[in-house]
């Protein structure tokens, strides 16, 4: 596996395949990404921690266990309110 990213947001590439890739993501305690889109529908699985998930300007808080999904094209945005680890598939 190979690691990318800053102190205060690290990726890496999980699973690789023709139909969807998984890619696991620790998010430093206040840390936000800032609003964007994703050409694919996507999910997340909160495996530990908590972030508030801005999605077409409704938040969502999401803690360890929580799983959600959006489609593609959707704005959405994160900030973590604890040290959040979480896995994302698109």
């Amino acid at each position: 596996m190979q690691e990318a990213g800053n102190e205060k947001v690290k990726s890496c590439a999980i699973l690789k395949t023709k139909r969807f890739d998984a890619t696991l993501l620790i998010v430093q305690q206040g840390y936000q990404i800032p609003p964007h889109t994703s050409p694919a529908n996507a999910m997340i699985l909160i495996l530990e921690g908590k972030i508030a998930f801005m999605l077409n300007e409704e938040v969502t808080i999401l803690e360890t266990g929580d799983v959600f999904s959006f489609g593609a094209n959707e704005l959405h945005a994160l900030q973590a309110l604890e040290t959040t680890r979480f896995i994302l598939i698109k």
